[in-house]
């Protein structure tokens, strides 16, 4: 029995051990170089790093990023969008390797856009392009030769989809695109061009976005932003993983980060630690039921240090 006694308590101490060691390990985020993700996500870890659960962001693509969850190398991820990237999410989803721990964003959208005034003027769908087709210059821009959203335009213009056979697009960086864009749209010039939400240009321009047709589902789709965690968070850091599984933000709000991050240029870490002072009402509901590695609940650590 002495002997049996012992050997438990061998046990116990190696999984106290063990857990107080998981526990110190920095939660790794893959962060890629896209405003809105790491807005989210330096708010994210700073919240964490607050509430005393160390973190490490990645600089790091998806391609990158899901490689890293088998190897064990990322444990976190809040850029999965979906469903652009599913064939590289769910194969790892259905090895259970990964788990889809929330839709951390539901409003996203990639599509086709004209001005405002452009589309008062009956320019609100696809089909409605070609109608106009010399007031645009049967001509359209969008963002950079190789980007899904050029290769799926230019699939359009070749199967002619909704009539636009004879048009070009002009891929360039997004913000050389918006700079030429605002400008036709200020001068009362006619322009279609690539859009997605959430991002700045929704604050900053009157904007249609058109109508699908069928044909370019492949460019113009709604989509959701997942939270993509590794397999056995829920066991190893459940607090964690329950903040991570209650993050959930809106269209409007995440343009408004890329918008002081991405166009006004504030400092990643001064848009995060403003946004979390001035929201303390949402971040207690992505905290609900979460304790602060300490064990004292949540709210308390960030109220200290916000």
């Amino acid at each position: 029995m002495k002997y049996l006694t012992t050997c438990l308590a061998c046990i116990m101490a190696v999984f106290i051990v063990g857990a107080s060691a998981h526990a110190a390990e920095k939660t790794r985020f893959a962060t890629p170089p896209w405003p809105g993700v790491e807005v989210k996500t330096e708010i994210t870890t700073q919240i964490l790093e607050a509430l005393g659960y160390p973190t490490e962001q990645l600089q790091i693509g998806p391609s990158i990023a899901y490689g890293g969850f088998p190897s064990g190398e990322v444990d976190a991820f809040l850029g999965a969008w979906m469903p652009q990237q599913t064939a590289m999410l769910e194969p790892l989803v259905e090895k259970g390797e990964v788990e889809k721990a929330a839709v951390n964003l539901d409003t996203a959208v990639i599509g086709l856009c004209v001005p405002k005034f452009v589309g008062d003027a009956g320019v609100k769908s696809f089909a409605d392009l070609d109608k106009y087709a010399d007031k645009f210059d049967h001509h359209m821009y969008n963002i950079e030769a190789g980007s899904a959203m050029h290769t799926n335009m230019e699939e359009i213009i070749k199967n002619d989809v909704a009539g636009l056979g004879d048009w070009t697009q002009t891929g360039v960086t997004t913000p050389a695109m918006l700079k030429e864009v605002m400008g036709k749209a200020d001068r009362g010039e006619w322009v279609a061009f690539g859009c997605w939400k959430p991002h700045w240009m929704n604050l900053m321009m009157d904007m249609t976005y058109l109508t699908p047709v069928p044909g370019t589902e492949k460019f113009a789709s709604n989509s959701k932003v997942y939270t993509v965690v590794r397999s056995d968070m829920k066991d190893t850091d459940p607090d964690i993983y329950r903040f991570l599984k209650q993050i959930k933000v809106t269209s409007k709000t995440q343009s408004e980060w890329i918008r002081d991050y991405g166009q006004k240029e504030i400092p990643v870490d001064k848009v995060a630690k403003d946004w979390i002072s001035a929201n303390k009402d949402t971040v207690a509901q992505w905290l609900d039921g979460v304790k602060a590695a300490d064990g004292t609940p949540a709210m308390e650590k960030i109220n200290e240090a916000y």
